[in-house]
Formats: structure tokens, C-alpha cells, sequence
């Protein structure tokens, strides 16, 4: 049995993946059986009691480092990405793998750092934007991945909430950020914020040998996207239908494998984008986006 911490209750994704791996959502009976939330930790004390009271998890820590010698891993679910490396480090220090919810963290420096420490202890990480592993992302993935060499341009749009506690702009923007770096390759070369106004931000994304368009809609709760190649054109809206199960199902197989879904640098580079893509927002200048670098 895989003993599980949540560090952030007041995520409602907190109370999904409680009540997945506890048997409370009876849609996935059976599924994960060797896994148990056990515990959690949270600033928000209505969030952790609810927990307890619906989820069936067993006890509230007064901090995160309360968790260890409780628990065999971690799912970091607190809304603001601020947070994310403070809480996942003492858990990735002591060999825990590790769930890091979006954003991985809101610097790049502090992303390599966290992500160096997983790599550097050969500990398995994932996390980030559920949207990337939905079977529709991955649908039009596929679809970009098979036409790579003929893809002429595209677009993604998703939901953005520009003013929050949480973060602002970094909150929910890493949702569009990961179905489009999961679509058009992890290695963009720069970014340019185009237009920014109350209806959200459109950015330019350029590749090697073709430009897409990220569109940042604020008070639109839709997400899709568009492939463009000299073979035809596909289109796909993304629904969340799959988005908590997936992750889940991603974290469990981590779990029961010890292998990751994906490399730790793509843990790190939706950090690099958004960072690039902030300072172009403020600018409306042409922005390098740097590699993420895990060695």
C-alpha cells in the first residue's frame, strides 16, 4: 500500500484525487487499491476538515515536514506555485517520489533546483497541468508529432485568471502552456505577447521553421487547439472529462513503476515559458525562451 500527503488542501483537486485513491468515487472502484491519501496538510482549516469528513483521510498535519516517516509520497496541490519547492523539498530529500501540481513552481532557478534534486537522488517526479495528459491533447499531440516536418502553424486557447491570491497570471496559465508545449515540442525559441487586455493575453510562439498562437482567454472556460500542416488541418476541443483520472492514473503507474511519464526538464520548461512569456507582457517585445537544463 503506497501511503499518500497532500500539501495544499485548498486545491479542489485535493479533494478529486482524495477521493479517487480513497474509494470515495466509486466510478474507480478497483483501480487504485494499493494506494491510500493518508494525511494532509493545508493554511486553509474548513479545506482540511473537509477532507477528513468526505475523503476519508486520517489526520491533518501542522506542517509539511509532519508527513515524514507517515508517508511513502507526496502530491503537492497548493494553489499557488509559490509554495511548490518549499513544501516538495523535504519530501524529495528524503526519497519520496512526488506529485507537483501547477504551476511546478513560479521561477525558473527555483524549477532547475527542484528538478535537479529529483534527478540528482533518481527520485520520479510528475505533475503539472492535467490538461497535456487528456485523451484529446494527446489526440491532436499525435496528430502534430505525425506531421512534424509538414506543419505550417496552429493555436491553442484556454482560460486564464489574470487577477487572484494565487499568483495572477501564473495560477492557471500553465494549463495552455503545457497542451501546447505537449503538442508543438518542449523547445520553443521565443515568445512575444501580442495583445493583452481585460479579454486576457494572444501570444506569438516561435519554433525552428514555424510560428503558432497561444490565446490566454480570460472569463472563456474552454480549452482546444489546431494543427496546421501541408497535409491538413486538425482541430480538437479539449474537455476535462479525463483530466483528475489521468493524472491520477500517471502518479499510480509512477508509483507502482518507479518510471516517470515524462523527462524532468519538461517538468521545468513550461516555468521558462511563462517566465518569457511574462516579461514579453510587459514589453510586448520578442522574448527569448530558454531551455530548461537538468544536468
Amino acid at each position: 500500500m503506497f501511503r499518500i500527503g497532500i500539501l495544499g488542501s485548498e486545491n479542489s483537486h485535493a479533494m478529486a484525487f482524495s477521493k479517487m485513491f480513497n474509494g470515495i468515487d466509486t466510478r474507480f472502484a478497483g483501480e487504485f487499491d494499493d494506494i491510500e491519501v493518508v494525511g494532509t496538510f493545508g493554511t486553509d482549516d474548513a479545506s482540511n476538515k473537509a477532507l477528513i469528513e468526505q475523503a476519508g483521510v486520517k489526520f491533518i498535519a501542522d506542517k509539511p515536514e509532519d508527513l515524514l516517516g507517515h508517508v511513502d509520497a507526496v502530491m503537492v496541490t497548493a494553489r499557488d506555485g509559490k509554495y511548490h519547492a518549499a513544501y516538495a523539498r523535504p519530501f524529495l530529500e528524503a526519497g519520496l517520489p512526488a506529485f507537483i501540481d501547477k504551476p511546478f513552481t513560479s521561477d525558473p532557478a527555483e524549477a532547475i533546483a527542484l528538478a535537479k534534486l529529483a534527478k540528482d537522488k533518481n527520485i520520479p517526479i510528475c505533475g503539472g497541468s492535467s490538461l497535456k495528459v487528456c485523451m484529446e491533447t494527446e489526440r491532436l499531440a499525435a496528430y502534430a508529432a505525425n506531421n512534424r516536418d509538414g506543419i505550417l502553424t496552429g493555436s491553442v486557447y484556454a482560460p486564464v485568471n489574470m487577477v487572484n491570491e494565487y499568483g495572477n497570471f501564473w495560477f492557471y496559465a500553465d494549463h495552455l502552456t503545457e497542451i501546447s508545449l505537449a503538442v508543438f515540442g518542449w523547445d520553443p525559441k521565443w515568445v512575444q505577447a501580442v495583445g493583452r487586455d481585460d479579454k486576457g493575453v494572444t501570444a506569438l510562439v516561435g519554433y525552428e521553421n514555424y510560428t503558432i498562437s497561444n490565446h490566454f482567454c480570460e472569463g472563456m472556460y474552454q480549452y482546444g487547439g489546431t494543427v496546421v500542416t501541408k497535409g491538413g488541418i486538425h482541430t480538437q476541443i479539449i474537455t476535462l472529462d479525463d483530466a483528475y483520472a489521468n493524472e491520477c492514473r500517471v502518479f499510480a503507474r509512477m508509483l507502482r513503476t518507479g518510471k516517470m511519464h515524462g523527462t524532468y526538464e519538461q517538468m521545468a520548461q513550461p516555468v521558462f515559458y511563462m517566465d518569457a512569456l511574462y516579461r514579453s507582457m510587459q514589453t510586448g517585445e520578442k522574448v527569448a525562451v530558454a531551455q530548461a537544463v537538468v544536468d
